[in-house]
């Protein structure tokens, strides 16, 4: 192990390094991770084997970089993620029996801009439970991606990368256009924050357009139109005042428990967010025994009356898991109802379903644990599992904080995010016993909460915890929330 000296005001790294003729061919030949565990991390792969991990509590710095295969490596990749001197005394150690001493390496700390803001999206994208535009939110990955590439040399990677952005504009094009002439027929005025944002994504198109080589692309000139089309039919307004309307954290219509009915919790490390609903407070997925009892019909609320997109939800799956045993029974595939179909099952909204065999367990002592198909992680065993309970009030708090930081972004104050933010910790005061302990790992504890709402300078109030200055730089709201608060979602 390396120990990596950080610049100034950041805790170190360490760096693991392991022999390129390693019997273990499936671990990484470097990794280099942050020594602090965090709920809210994600993985982003960024190509030739370079994979990093952002935590959404502390954005302007990686919380890990791994390199699969040294040798395959884009070196010019790696210099811009940790630096060029800490890439070339890795390189040394790795092949000198030095590296089992400890040795020290600079580690270069400076904001990678567009490569942090990837991660950073994909990140939100993975655990932000917010009604957002995905169109929005995958144009603006597209547009960080291509800024990304454009740092690197001329190159297969760089092309690669491009290629990537290219695709994804194309995909979310459409969903953009029809957002960007959504505005133009209906507003008269958008707000300096969110026009600025939606104009940083056109300008993003333009470049990735420069990019096309075989003729006019039909794609993203359809998001060229609309952005013109915008441009001239509203002015701006240097600032709007979002809806503070107060807000319900119980789901409504919630059976109460019973003989005939149990209740489970969604865990937000099984299952992205934005495809089912989840609430701090309540149980989400329903367990009804069936009516030759040798069944249970599992039904999870799909989030908001939008259906999630295919690819997805037809990949949503359940497993029972036997709170006394730990024992993880046969998946089943979820299928979504909607309209008539969820109707018929007592729903108004539309819903994942399945019946699924109890095989002889009692039904008061299973779990449902919805996953996607490809997540390996395991299953929780009840839902009083202190990790599990921990990540849902991680995901909660952070749709609240990046809501209420767009509220902030718009309205140009803090009057309406501390009433949020109010609101929150009184939601947070029935889930928490201590209220000087974090909420999470890497998140603030209620007292720091109520401490900011007192603190009006905004220095001061960043240096109260982390956690209130990760949606600045690399951690900035998305287009995609401030259209969700525009829109008073």
């Amino acid at each position: 192990m390396v120990r990596l000296r950080a610049k100034e005001g950041f805790d170190p790294m360490f760096a693991f390094l392991s022999a390129p003729d390693s019997s273990d061919r499936g671990a990484p030949e470097v990794r280099i991770a942050e020594p602090k565990p965090a709920d809210l991390i994600r993985t982003t792969e960024l190509g030739s084997g370079i994979s990093v991990e952002i935590d959404l509590a502390d954005p302007e710095r990686w919380h890990s970089v791994t390199v699969q295969r040294w040798e395959q490596a884009d070196l010019d990749l790696l210099e811009l993620l940790i630096g060029p001197d800490a890439v070339r005394r890795l390189g040394e150690l790795r092949s000198s029996a030095r590296s089992s001493l400890g040795a020290e390496v600079s580690l270069d700390v400076v904001p990678t801009g567009p490569w942090q803001r990837i991660a950073v999206i994909d990140a939100l994208d993975w655990w932000l439970q917010l009604p957002l535009e995905q169109a929005l939110l995958d144009a603006e990955r597209a547009v960080a991606q291509v800024r990304a590439a454009a740092s690197l040399r001329p190159g297969p990677l760089r092309q690669q990368l491009t290629e990537q952005a290219l695709v994804l504009a194309r995909g979310s094009a459409a969903g953009f256009a029809g957002y960007l002439t959504e505005l133009a027929d209906s507003a008269s005025s958008l707000p300096r924050a969110l026009f600025s944002g939606l104009s940083r994504l056109a300008a993003g198109y333009a470049i990735l357009g420069r990019e096309v080589v075989d003729g006019p692309d039909n794609d993203l000139d359809l998001v060229a139109a609309a952005w013109s089309r915008l441009q001239a039919a509203v002015r701006v307004v240097p600032t709007f005042k979002p809806q503070d309307h107060s807000v319900s954290y119980r789901l409504s219509g919630e059976p109460s428990a019973g003989g005939a009915v149990v209740s489970s919790s969604v865990d937000p490390r099984q299952v992205r967010a934005r495809i089912v609903d989840t609430d701090v407070l309540t149980k989400e997925v329903r367990m009804m025994r069936s009516d030759e009892g040798s069944a249970i019909r599992v039904m999870v609320p799909a989030f908001g009356p939008s259906l999630p997109a295919a690819v997805i939800s037809d990949r949503l799956m359940v497993r029972l898991v036997d709170s006394r045993s730990g024992t993880a029974y046969e998946p089943v595939l979820l299928t979504l109802r909607s309209g008539r179909a969820a109707e018929s099952l007592g729903a108004t909204m539309p819903v994942f379903t399945e019946l699924v065999p109890l095989r002889g367990a009692p039904l008061e002592d299973l779990r449902a644990d919805v996953f996607e198909a490809d997540n390996e992680a395991a299953p929780a065993r009840t839902d009083t599992d202190s990790g599990l309970l921990r990540q849902r009030r991680a995901q909660f708090v952070l749709g609240e904080w990046r809501r209420a930081a767009a509220e902030a972004r718009l309205s140009r104050g803090v009057k309406v995010r501390n009433r949020r933010l109010a609101r929150l910790v009184d939601v947070l005061s029935q889930t928490t016993a201590d209220a000087d302990q974090p909420v999470f790992l890497g998140g603030p504890s209620p007292a720091e909460i109520v401490r900011l709402i007192d603190t009006a300078d905004s220095p001061a109030a960043n240096a109260i915890h982390l956690w209130f200055a990760s949606s600045q730089g690399a951690g900035e709201p998305l287009v995609a929330e401030l259209a969700a608060v525009y829109a008073g979602r």
